[in-house]
């Protein structure tokens, strides 16, 4: 991984849910939030595809906390079928 270490990566997403991040991997372009859903007390953590005519949502999970939800993103065969730690030596951190 540039730009931050799988390690750095992860621990920023249990530590606070981001910062937001975005990076590349295979050439395509992602982003990463973890948000709280309005009028409730659950979190959600997201990652979209960044195209030029639309954001196509590729990974989504609703959570009581940040331990699920990043537990589930870090299972998530999001990444041409492999998880991020599969992949983790072709991405690219651009920012967060």
């Amino acid at each position: 991984m540039k730009g931050n270490t799988i390690s750095e990566f992860i621990n920023d997403l249990y530590a606070c849910g981001g910062p937001e991040k975005e990076f590349t991997h295979n050439g395509k372009r992602y982003f990463l939030e973890t948000i709280m859903v309005e009028g409730t007390d659950l979190l959600e953590l997201y990652v979209v595809e960044i195209k030029d005519d639309t954001d196509d949502v590729v990974f989504s999970f609703t959570g009581k906390t940040l331990h699920d939800c990043v537990s589930h993103f870090e299972e998530a065969k999001i990444f041409d079928g492999k998880t991020i730690y599969q992949v983790e030596q072709e991405i690219e951190v651009l920012f967060g």
